[in-house]
């Protein structure tokens, strides 16, 4: 018997949007939604960002080891 791949359930936010957006939306209006959803979301990271330098201040010398060090970093080829 083959399984069956179980679908996620869709959250608040993605059912709210599926309301909104249950009609036609034209190319334009989506681009300004996809900047708008960039654009909060950005403002999300920043705020966790903002609260883990303040919780566990990154230094320089943080950075430059996890350049050199990261197992899954890709070498920069211009």
């Amino acid at each position: 018997m083959e399984a069956q791949a179980t679908q996620p359930k869709l959250n608040e936010a993605q059912l709210m949007l599926l309301k909104i957006f249950s009609r036609e939306v034209p190319p334009e209006a989506m681009k300004e939604l996809n900047r708008l959803l960039v654009e909060f979301y950005d403002n999300l990271v920043q705020l966790e960002l903002e609260k883990l330098q303040a919780s566990k201040p990154i230094t320089q010398a943080d950075l430059d080891r996890l350049q050199t060090t990261h197992p899954k970093r890709t070498a920069y080829k211009p």
